[in-house]
């Protein structure tokens, strides 16, 4: 798998419109971001990662990039999308679980893994869904495996990709956490 900036993570948001120290749930610091213009998203972010904020230019999406602060490289990539029409309806259950399957049927021919399972999971904001994968050839500098999904928060879909390399499933249980945390507000941020 590429960098954070890779194709696989355009995927989603495209259908859309070495063992680290582990980090308890204890050890995460509240942050907020601001969102242009829709408010902000609040997380419990493990405190020994840092983030790294863009802005497309069309102003229709922002990516924050979670890599860590030290140690073995990994990158969570959250791409929060706003509706674009007002009273738009949120996607249900049956949507955004069949968004993951087509996600997962672009990326199959490039993966090691014959059946991809979607997996559901639940965040204070509602229930999301996501899938792993591994790269059976992955270039130097790239990432052999990656977690992809999707969590409603809100008026907010939150698309994200994990990407790690082998002994680093606690990131990927840690980023999970994380996003089970997310909340929006509306208004002004501070």
């Amino acid at each position: 798998m590429n960098k954070p900036h890779c194709c696989f993570g355009a995927v989603l948001l495209a259908l859309c419109c070495v063992a680290v120290t582990p980090v308890q749930a204890a050890d995460t610091v509240d942050r907020q971001y601001a969102l242009t213009d829709h408010g902000s998203l609040q997380l419990q972010v493990p405190s020994l990662w840092k983030e790294e904020l863009e802005q497309d230019r069309d102003r229709l999406f922002q990516t924050i990039i979670f890599t860590p602060t030290s140690g073995a490289p990994f990158g969570v990539v959250l791409n929060p999308l706003w509706p674009t029409e007002k009273d738009a309806p949120k996607p249900d259950r049956e949507a955004l679980q069949g968004l993951m399957q087509r996600a997962a049927e672009q990326v199959s021919s490039l993966v090691a893994e014959k059946t991809i399972e979607i997996v559901e999971f639940e965040g204070t904001a509602g229930v999301g869904y996501y899938f792993s994968v591994t790269d059976p050839a992955p270039k130097p500098g790239d990432y052999k495996h990656m977690t992809q999904g999707i969590l409603p928060v809100g008026v907010l879909l939150l698309p994200f990709t994990i990407y790690t390399n082998d002994g680093q499933q606690d990131i990927v249980t840690d980023a999970l956490t994380m996003l089970k945390s997310a909340s929006h507000s509306v208004g002004k941020v501070n």
